[in-house]
């Protein structure tokens, strides 16, 4: 279940009454990492569904996996318990806190080493213009409860091949992160991802980790999300509305 709804006092003007509205739900997941013991991982707070998705791109982000191939096994032990079993010892600190839905790095010890791009991907604009448009027909959760960011990956024709929805915005970015390792599929490079709210470090971080080329948000960038881009060979686009868009780096992409 992923909205609920719940009963409310609805004002407007001078006029209150009872009503009722859909609520996107959020849970906690506990990732358990397995190799000889299982161990607790991190708790990610999250909007329950794509569990497997969202594990391995987080485990992927955070350095424990390259690959879906160090992965022997992933299941759903509980509703709120996920474990995956590796093939090789983490090798790093486990998670001694709650990552928060909103926050994508709090309490890292580290922050992510980039990659340098290399794709030689190019996208005609009138493409990328059709991306929001895209994006907000799917998102069923968000129509309904209004409370959802969304993540989503096109082609260079535009198609959109996947989208994930999450009341955590880089939560959505794993989850089609995670969706890419179980396709075998990063690095990314011949694909555009586009996110439905404004573009911070840890989502354009999460990207160049994949290989992602070119990354999309109808918002503003951060000024760290932009100098990364820029380093990492990044084409960074925001504020993409209607027939209107900011190119921040690497522009030669776009045409």
């Amino acid at each position: 279940m992923r909205v609920k709804r719940f009963d409310l006092v609805r004002v407007k003007d001078s006029e209150a009454y009872k009503d009722s509205d859909f609520v996107a739900v959020e849970e906690p997941l506990n990732i358990r990492t397995c190799f000889e013991k299982c161990e607790d991982f991190a708790i990610i707070m999250r909007t329950p569904g794509d569990d497997k998705e969202l594990s391995l791109g987080f485990l992927y982000s955070e350095g424990v996996i390259n690959s879906i191939h160090d992965v022997e096994d992933i299941k759903q032990v509980e509703n709120n318990v996920i474990e995956v079993k590796l093939n090789k010892p983490i090798g790093i600190r486990i998670r001694e806190l709650i990552v928060n839905s909103s926050c994508g790095v709090c309490g890292r010890a580290f922050l992510y080493t980039l990659n340098i791009l290399k794709s030689d991907l190019k996208v005609k604009r009138e493409v990328i213009f059709s991306f929001p448009e895209k994006l907000r027909e799917k998102q069923s959760v968000f129509n309904i409860s209004g409370g959802l960011h969304a993540t989503a990956l096109f082609n260079p024709q535009g198609e959109l091949l996947f989208i994930y929805e999450d009341v955590g915005r880089h939560n959505a970015v794993d989850k089609v992160v995670g969706r890419l390792l179980l396709e075998d599929k990063i690095p990314a490079s011949n694909y555009i991802m586009q996110v439905s709210g404004r573009l911070g470090y840890e989502i354009v971080s999460k990207g160049i980790k994949a290989g992602i080329p070119i990354i999309c948000g109808i918002s503003a960038p951060t000024s760290l999300a932009i100098e990364i881009a820029e380093e990492a060979g990044l084409t960074l686009i925001g504020f993409l509305r209607g027939k209107s868009l900011n190119i921040y780096t690497h522009s030669e992409r776009i045409y």
